[in-house]
This record gives C-alpha cells, sequence and structure tokens, in this order.
C-alpha cells in the first residue's frame, strides 16, 4: 500500500480531513490521483481582482481552470482527486492543496474558484496546513515539499517530449495497473524551471507526453482523468 505523510501524520490510501472538534477521519478509495500545477508567476496573497483575474494574480486563471478540470462533473465532485496548487509569484511560495473528498462550494466558473483561492491566501501561512475552507488547505513551501509528500506515489510527469503516454511498462493508466497512488506533475505556461526539473528527475517521476502538441494544463488533467475514468487502452 502506498504511505504517505500529511500534516505529520501517515496514511495509506487515504484523503483526510477535520471534522469540528480537530479529530480526523478517513475514506479509503481503490486509489487516489493527485495532479500538481506549478504557477510560476501565481500570486501568494490575496491582493488581487476578481474583476480581472488574469491580469491581477499572476495568471491564477490558468491554475482556476486547471482545479475545475480535475474536480467538476455534470453533477457533482470527483471525491478521489488531490489537487496541489504550488504558488512562486510571491516574496514566499506557498501551496494550496484541495481534498475531493471533504470539497465543498466549487463551481464550474473561474471566479467561484478564484474566490475560494483568495480566502485560503488570506490565511496565515506556516509550514504546516491551515484550513481554509472545507477541503481547502494552505501552507508555506514550493515544489519539493509537495514531491516530498507524495513520495510514495507513482509519480508521472507530462512534458511534450516525453515518452508516449501508452507505451508506461505495466500497459497504461487504467486503475488495475496502477498499483499505487499516481500524482501527475504539470507546469504553466511558462514550464519547469531547470532546478525543478532536477527535482522532478530525483523523485523517480517517469516523463511522458499525451502528444507532441502543447496543450494547456487544464486539458492534460481532462485527458488524464478520461484515461483513468475509461481504462482506455488506445492504439498506437
Amino acid at each position: 500500500m502506498s504511505r504517505h505523510k500529511l500534516h505529520g501524520e501517515s496514511y495509506i490510501a487515504l484523503c483526510f480531513h477535520l471534522n469540528e472538534k480537530g479529530m480526523y477521519f478517513n475514506t479509503p478509495f481503490a486509489f487516489m490521483r493527485s495532479f500538481i500545477i506549478v504557477g510560476h508567476k501565481a500570486t501568494t496573497t490575496p491582493n488581487f481582482s476578481l474583476e480581472d483575474i488574469p491580469g491581477t494574480s499572476g495568471r491564477l486563471d490558468i491554475l482556476c481552470r486547471a482545479v475545475t478540470a480535475a474536480f467538476v462533473l455534470s453533477h457533482g465532485i470527483r471525491k478521489d482527486v488531490c489537487v496541489y496548487l504550488v504558488l512562486l509569484g510571491g516574496e514566499i511560495p506557498k501551496t494550496i492543496q484541495l481534498r475531493g473528498e471533504t470539497l465543498r462550494h466549487l463551481n464550474p466558473d473561474e471566479r467561484t474558484t478564484a474566490a475560494l483561492l483568495k480566502k485560503a491566501l488570506a490565511l496565515p501561512a506556516t509550514a504546516e496546513w491551515a484550513m481554509s475552507t472545507s477541503g481547502i488547505f494552505v501552507r508555506t513551501g514550493n515544489l519539493a515539499e509537495v514531491l516530498t509528500d507524495l513520495k510514495d506515489a507513482r509519480m508521472i510527469y507530462l512534458r511534450e517530449d516525453g515518452a508516449d503516454i501508452r507505451s508506461l511498462d505495466d500497459g497504461g493508466l487504467d486503475g488495475s495497473s496502477l498499483s499505487d497512488d499516481a500524482a501527475f506533475i504539470l507546469g504553466d505556461h511558462t514550464g519547469m524551471t531547470p532546478d525543478e526539473e532536477v527535482l522532478i528527475e530525483q523523485a523517480g517521476a517517469k516523463v511522458v507526453s499525451l502528444g507532441p502538441t502543447s496543450l494547456h494544463a487544464d486539458h492534460c488533467v481532462v485527458l488524464i482523468n478520461w484515461l483513468l475514468d475509461t481504462n482506455v487502452s488506445m492504439p498506437e
């Protein structure tokens, strides 16, 4: 089983949340899918306008669309998904985590998502996770900390020049072949820095591609969810 570290506690293929008394409850899933999206210019403060998210937040709108793609279904929210937004556009980097099991108030529009992130960024952030609203947590830290959190997950880094995603050594991404949780790493419109590339390589991530054409991060998330949902083995 996959064992991770969160809030200083161990958990095995579970997603935790806090109740009113601060006690942990958990619900097991067959496997978890995590998405790590790095926003190199994304603001780490709540001082941006919901009327102009792209122009005032360091392109936080890119991350908002990725959140929608990761979670939102036609009539609900995916419960077996966790999203990590690594925000590097401020003096102190921050990470926001969204957990599908307890996520509330998420609508398909960017403004609602940005408002939820704005509320999380208004909290005093420390190295420990702090809950903003149900299912949304924030702390200081960058990509290195997230990779450490998910060190036992199966790391998959999406990059245009990677190996064809259909050539993974276990035959694909379907749930039956994923014995551990999977963490998919995506960059924003600026791509990863050389230092981040080194971190990802050291984490043992497989570098795979959805094709030679550059896609938006949210489109990549939609395709990954579809592959996992359908267990499709696409022809070469």
